[in-house]
This record gives structure tokens, C-alpha cells and sequence, in this order.
């Protein structure tokens, strides 16, 4: 069985090799926890950023770069591709460990949460995967310090010592948390479905085409801008053995158009929610545009749209929330 830490751990390696070079920062706690530094007192960069989101998933994708034009802007953007994609994003990418659980505590992303023995998060339902290694690696999209005994807790319910864990952390206004958020698209995607009753094991293979929004030292308003790119910027193309009938079903109510909220900056939703992810609409944590491709018979489905302009209200209007 893949061992999604353990291959993770091959890019960890990488990481460590050469932290100056992709403009991280290395520190070890008390306990022998390293953290990795990827995005904030530390600057990160486009290789962290894709190092990043391959610890994400387990080590099981690929990424690359390209294009995106909003408006006159020429914006750079993510390509993910996923051949295991529910290891790799059910199992792995997925923000789902809550290991703290005081109000706007980070939620941990990454292969440990398939190590956690204490209390799996509940998409392990969805996908019942477990893993068994002797290291593990966790991310927090947080500017905030993890301490020796969050980390003790991570290690113990994984049931490794504290000095084989690695923890990364990079902030909300980071060019890696940019390129890591607009790297969930197909995850995004994947929970989306299983929520309006799609059996997500049919998935076979998976890509998904990303815009990666502008920087900003405002965290309110980076949070807001990497959400808005997923939202009215992001296409995942699934490849599923099913039926036509079951794809129609539910492909409409999987983008962003079904929410009753569309249309509207996830920053003002966010603050109205009062600054709990979880408080959000559900529909509205959905991708632009879902396209299936159905390997039984060959047929292509597709919902949503990229809406350049609420992109352009985001990304550049002088009424964005700050």
C-alpha cells in the first residue's frame, strides 16, 4: 500500500537539502519537531510553492505554471494533475485536522492527518484510507507560531516521536499559500461532490487549471482574493466511470453558480460568517467550473462559468474588502 508520508517525506528531503536556495527557514522546537518556514518570516517562492503543494498531496501530483488573463492582466497560474486523486486529495490535501480547538485555531492539511489515530476527520469517511509510517509531515496556512505542545499532540496521535514530525507553515498573504489554495481546485471539487451524493470512489484520474490571485500584505483581503480564485477562477476536470443519468444529477449544484451567495467577494461572505470557514455557505466552497468526462461511455459534462469580472472586483477594484 502507498504510504502518502512517506512519500511526501522525499520532497521534505529536498526541502531540507537546500532551505536558502527556495527561500525557507528552518527551525527545530524543543521537542525535535522541525518546522519549516515556508511563507512567513521566511519569503518562500515558486518552487517552494510547488513543494509545498506536493507535501499537500501526499507526493502523488504534479503541478505546473502557465498563464491566466484577467481582464488587461496577465496573472501566472496552476496546473494540478492527480492519477490517485482521493489519496491525494481526500487523504491527504484536504484541510481537515483540527488539532486545536479554540475559535479560528489553523486546520492541519497533509499526509499526517492519515497517521492520526486519536480522532480521524471525518473525510476519511468519504475516502477510508489510513497510513503507517515512522515520520509524518503536516501544513497550517497560518502566520501564527506552532508550539511544542501542538506539536506534541500531532505526534502522539500519530503515534510517531515528536522529533519525526515536520510541520510547514506558510501565511495567508504568502506567494506559496497562493499557489497551494489555488492548487485544491480538484480537492475543492471532490468534497463538493460527495456532498450532493456523488460516490467519489468512481473517480479514476484528475486535473485541474487554477488563477493564482495578486499578493497583498492585508491578510483579510489575501484570504478573500485566494478564496475568489478557486470560486470564479478555477476549472477541475474529473475522469469517472459512472453513469450519464447520476453526472447530470448533480454536476449543476457542484460549481459556484449554485450558490445563492455568487457573484458576491468571499471576504465580505467570510466576515458576515463571523471569520469561521465553516460558517460559510457550503455551496459556495465549490469551483468555478466542474467538467466529467465519463469513461463508460465516453460522453463530457460541464457546469459553471469563470467570471473574469467578479475576478477583476477582486483582484483589482478599488471597493475590495480590506
Amino acid at each position: 500500500m502507498i504510504s502518502l508520508n512517506r512519500e511526501a517525506m522525499k520532497i521534505v528531503h529536498k526541502i531540507l537539502e537546500a532551505p536558502d536556495a527556495l527561500g525557507v527557514r528552518i527551525t527545530k522546537l524543543p521537542n525535535g519537531t522541525t518546522v519549516i518556514d515556508m511563507g512567513v518570516d521566511a519569503p518562500g517562492g515558486w518552487l517552494a510553492g510547488k513543494y509545498y503543494t506536493l507535501i499537500s498531496l501526499g507526493g502523488l501530483g504534479d503541478i505546473s505554471y502557465e498563464n491566466f488573463q484577467v481582464g488587461k492582466y496577465v496573472l501566472p497560474a496552476v496546473r494540478v494533475m492527480a492519477d490517485l486523486p482521493l489519496e491525494a486529495c481526500i487523504g491527504s490535501q484536504i484541510a481537515g485536522w483540527r488539532v486545536e480547538k479554540r475559535a479560528n485555531a489553523p486546520i492541519g492539511a497533509g499526509p499526517a492527518r492519515a497517521l492520526n489515530r486519536d480522532n480521524p476527520d471525518k473525510y476519511f469517511k468519504i475516502y477510508p484510507y489510513s497510513d503507517q509510517n515512522d515520520e509524518g509531515v503536516i501544513a497550517f496556512q497560518t502566520a501564527e507560531p506552532i508550539g511544542v505542545d501542538t506539536a506534541n499532540t500531532i505526534a502522539s496521535s500519530c503515534q510517531i516521536l515528536a522529533e519525526n514530525l515536520y510541520i510547514l507553515i506558510a501565511s495567508n498573504t504568502s506567494l506559496v499559500t497562493a499557489i497551494q489554495v489555488a492548487a485544491r481546485i480538484i480537492e475543492q471539487s471532490l468534497h463538493r461532490l460527495e456532498e450532493e451524493g456523488f460516490n467519489v470512489a468512481c473517480v479514476q484520474q484528475a486535473q485541474g487549471f487554477c488563477v493564482i490571485p495578486p499578493l497583498t500584505n492585508d491578510d483579510m483581503t489575501a484570504f478573500g482574493r485566494i478564496n475568489d480564485a478557486l470560486l470564479y477562477g478555477g476549472t477541475s476536470t474529473l475522469y469517472v466511470e459512472s453513469s450519464d443519468e447520476v453526472i447530470e444529477k448533480v454536476i449543476d449544484r457542484v460549481v459556484s453558480t449554485a450558490s445563492p451567495t455568487y457573484g458576491r467577494l468571499f471576504a465580505d461572505i467570510y466576515e458576515e460568517a463571523g471569520c469561521d470557514f465553516y460558517n460559510t455557505p457550503l455551496e459556495l466552497n465549490s469551483p468555478a467550473v466542474v467538467q466529467i468526462n465519463n469513461l463508460t461511455t465516453g460522453r463530457t459534462f460541464r457546469a459553471g462559468k469563470i467570471d473574469i469580472a467578479v475576478l477583476e472586483r477582486s483582484f483589482f477594484g478599488s471597493n475590495q474588502s480590506k
